[in-house]
């Protein structure tokens, strides 16, 4: 009995290890402000700093990484336009909230009225935010 709990139990640990491993995620935020409006942006998790980028109408930015296996992955994000007047302070990934609502690719748009986030269930943009909080 105790050989095949323990058997059990190093299956699940193989299984959780085989899927954290093959996990990659893509967060990509694009910058749909307006012809005339970059955006700029930085990101930055507890591990890595992604540095500031400056996007122009139409641009993107992306990464990949691996979940930590501790499942407490956040990538956090700042990002403003027309110099300090919009700004928004937002989660562009937190594993607890993402991992079950945009999987493997999240993807974020800034537009004129606020930020929008793709449902792959439902192929929409969903609105998250206003830059007039």
């Amino acid at each position: 009995m105790a050989a095949a709990m323990t058997r059990m139990l190093q299956l699940l640990l193989i299984t959780t290890l085989i899927h954290v491993a093959r996990g990659k995620v893509r967060v990509q935020i694009t910058n749909m402000i307006g012809y005339k409006d970059d955006m700029n942006i930085t990101c930055q998790s507890s591990d890595d700093d992604l540095g500031q980028h400056v996007l122009s109408y139409g641009q993107s930015m992306e990464w990949k990484f691996k979940p930590n296996f501790s499942k407490t992955t956040l990538f956090h994000c700042n990002a403003r336009w027309c110099d300090v007047m919009r700004r928004i302070d937002f989660g562009a990934y937190e594993y607890m909230k993402d991992h079950y609502g945009c999987g493997s690719d999240c993807r974020w748009m800034f537009t004129i009225d606020g930020v929008y986030a793709y449902d792959s269930k439902t192929d929409s943009w969903d609105f998250r935010f206003s830059w007039y909080s």
